[in-house]
């Protein structure tokens, strides 16, 4: 399915400008700074989580139109990255989940049978945190991300542009360990070119073909170890 360079041009500008808009909000403070800033420590967080949302219009090959859904699913990845100064972190997170599809807006003519469907996340994370005084040892936190996310099937997969914001808690043990716990919201800016996404089996069968171009929702609540050094 082809669709105009200019519609094309213009969700990539969008999603770009997002993009850049979030990066700034977090790298103007350090950047007035950087005369001063020198890392300071390492952090590495392995988690495990789950994935919830990630909708998609699609029309099969025999023009029936419908939405499916990625079903929820476990989650796992790492995140590492340095710190600058005690509260500020900057980290490149990478998250994996396996999920099939299911129809989200009941079609009797597409009964679709993937098989899996596996994301990929690559992201670079800002984070932000907060002393809670109540509470020795715990911090609150804030994250913007950028990165690309690439969903994949048996038969094709494509990658996109996504970002996310998050928030959380993280609980310190010593000065070298930590629990950290986090909810975030992480939409995928997904362009209307994409073909062939996953093929089905039903009274019509094909193969899915995304139709619009617009950010899928997606959702993730994580926990994990963190280890300093």
């Amino acid at each position: 399915m082809q669709v105009p360079a200019g519609t094309r041009h213009g969700l990539w500008s969008r999603g770009l400008t997002a993009g850049l808009m979030l990066t700034a909000l977090f790298a103007i403070p350090t950047a007035a700074r950087a005369q001063y800033v020198e890392i300071q420590g390492v952090e590495v967080t392995p988690f495990v989580g789950a994935r919830f949302g990630g909708t998609f219009d699609v029309q099969t090959e025999q023009r029936v139109l419908s939405e499916v859904s990625l079903k929820d699913a476990s989650s796992y990845g790492f995140s590492a990255g340095v710190r600058f100064d005690d509260f500020s972190l900057i980290e490149f997170r990478w998250t994996r989940s396996i999920s099939t599809l299911q129809v989200a807006a009941a079609s009797p003519a597409l009964i679709v049978s993937s098989g899996d469907i596996t994301l990929n996340q690559f992201h670079a994370d800002f984070t932000r945190e907060f002393v809670i005084p109540e509470v020795k040892g715990l911090r609150s936190f804030l994250t913007g991300s950028v990165g690309a996310t690439h969903i994949g099937s048996t038969s094709d997969g494509f990658t996109r542009f996504s970002f996310g914001l998050g928030t959380g808690l993280k609980q310190f043990v010593g000065s070298r360990f930590a629990i950290r716990a986090e909810a975030s919201w992480l939409p995928i800016l997904v362009d209307p070119e994409v073909s062939t996404f996953a093929c089905g089996t039903g009274p019509i069968g094909g193969c899915l073909v995304v139709l619009n171009g617009r950010l899928t929702q997606q959702f993730e609540v994580s926990v994990g170890p963190v280890v300093r050094f």
